[in-house]
């Protein structure tokens, strides 16, 4: 019996040294109990250099920051951020609490990945490419298409389904919030689908006027009306034969031209403004809106037998409030973007990432894209909190339930950062500000120096 438990032991010994991930165990205190031999290369600190040593005394020494089990062993609840070393690596952290049958914290454990391996991974998967893309068919794994990330669970299963729709010329209705990235979505159908060498249109039907609706997307014949082509013009929908017409905000569409549409397709051909002769199509119809169409349908202001018609492969797009998992890797997506189109070589600090994971973003992934490229374009090289606009900060100041004196605090620390970019100088910060130099030079240490080494940089 013995035996037996020894090879259990050795097994699950095994197991435990040989993960990529670094483990990282304490007690209920936060004193370390246990680390894998990972937390060697991670902190460049033997395991019997850290075992031994509260979390908290590990911080101050600057081995990581912030301390995540600091954190689980106050909330008693996973959680999940992101770490620097002092070796200058990016670590994603996930720990959890682990209880007795009697519901007291008995130890807490972290799993922590590198991420500055990454770009190494990156170019590997570059030259492995052709041998994923025959596993990718086989075990759905996640993939992007221009931005379009696939990490959560409900964008995979988005991912899914367009998969399994793509082949086919089954009409698709694509609902969800603005900025979602149902455009995104509709390029990556047309590029897995068998009219990928075939135009893709895009219409905007609440931008197109509606007096002229009807003659942009069915075109009209000649000396139809006052001010026309004399040849006539072909419309967006006959333009799109053999592709692929993407009808965006469709349900801003008048009820006459949602008549003619939804001839377009039952019968798979139009008849232009003005026309005798019906034109047989080969078209895909893909429509999306934000709106509830359904509801307009009830109340008459949409066609229902459209609405059945377009309804028949409904996509739901989730906001990205929903999909937390997918903020961090649409980020780096983002920045990697905007550092190769301005010749740059930003990097966002730890803090920054953990504001970005418990912000909102009512405006989706249109309104990370945008704070991406804006903190590129005004940020020096490592982006901090400090650097964040108000409507960020002011959300992060309500999530944590923040007191009068704390949000002083961070609008005194706002003031002495952009004094101190200004005039690099306590006695002209002073000056500026109308107080004392001594009180100045406190100031500039605890929200600048200071500030500096809590997000993980040195001023070096």
């Amino acid at each position: 019996m013995n035996e037996h438990q020894d090879a259990v032991n050795e097994e699950l010994f095994d197991i435990f040294e040989s993960s990529f991930d670094e483990i990282f165990v304490t007690n209920a205190s936060g004193v370390v109990i246990r680390v894998n031999s990972t937390c060697e290369k991670n902190y460049k600190m033997s395991a019997g250099e850290l075992v031994g040593k509260h979390v908290v005394d590990l911080e101050k020494m600057g081995i990581f920051y912030p301390s995540a089990t600091l954190k689980v062993i106050e909330g008693q609840e996973p959680i999940e951020l992101f770490q620097m070393t002092s070796s200058g690596r990016y670590l994603h952290v996930r720990t959890r609490p682990v209880f007795s049958d009697q519901g007291e914290l008995k130890s807490v454990i972290s799993y922590s990945r590198d991420l500055t391996e990454l770009m190494q991974l990156r170019h590997r998967v570059e030259e492995m490419e052709d041998l994923l893309a025959g596993y990718k068919k086989v075990l759905h794994e996640p993939f992007e298409v221009e931005g379009l990330i696939s990490k959560s669970e409900k964008m995979e299963r988005v991912m899914v389904t367009i998969r399994k729709i793509a082949k086919v010329n089954t009409t698709v209705l694509l609902l969800g919030e603005t900025g979602v990235g149902k455009s995104k979505i509709v390029r990556s159908i047309h590029q897995l689908s068998d009219r990928r060498n075939e135009i893709l249109n895009e219409v905007n039907c609440a931008a197109l006027p509606e007096q002229l609706i009807e003659s942009e997307l069915f075109g009209y014949e000649g000396g139809t009306f006052t001010g026309a082509f004399r040849e006539g013009k072909k419309g967006l929908i006959e333009l799109s034969n053999n592709g692929t017409l993407f009808l965006d905000e469709i349900g801003e569409l008048s009820l006459p031209a949602q008549s003619k549409l939804l001839h377009v397709l039952q019968e798979k051909q139009i008849r232009p403004v003005g026309g005798k002769v019906p034109i047989s199509l080969n078209i895909r119809i893909i429509a999306a809106t934000n709106k509830n169409l359904a509801e307009m349908a009830e109340k008459g202001t949409f066609r229902k037998d459209l609405y059945y018609r377009l309804n028949v492969i409904p996509i739901h797009i989730p906001p990205l409030c929903e999909r937390k998992e997918d903020i961090i890797p649409l980020t780096y997506y983002f920045l990697e973007h905007f550092n190769q189109l301005y010749g740059t070589s930003v990097r966002f600090s730890p803090k920054v990432l953990n504001v970005f994971l418990d912000y909102e973003w009512k405006g989706n992934i249109r309104e990370l894209e945008n704070m991406v490229e804006r903190l590129v374009v005004t940020s020096d090289a490592i982006v901090t909190i400090d650097d964040l606009p108000l409507e960020i900060l002011h959300q992060e100041l309500a999530n944590k339930g923040t007191t009068l004196p704390e949000v002083i605090e961070e609008v005194e620390q706002k003031m002495i950062v952009q004094a101190y970019e200004q005039y690099k100088s306590t006695y002209k910060i002073a000056k500026v500000l109308g107080i004392s130099q001594s009180s100045a030079t406190r100031k500039v240490k605890k929200f600048i120096h200071e500030r500096i080494e809590g997000d993980g940089y040195s001023e070096k």
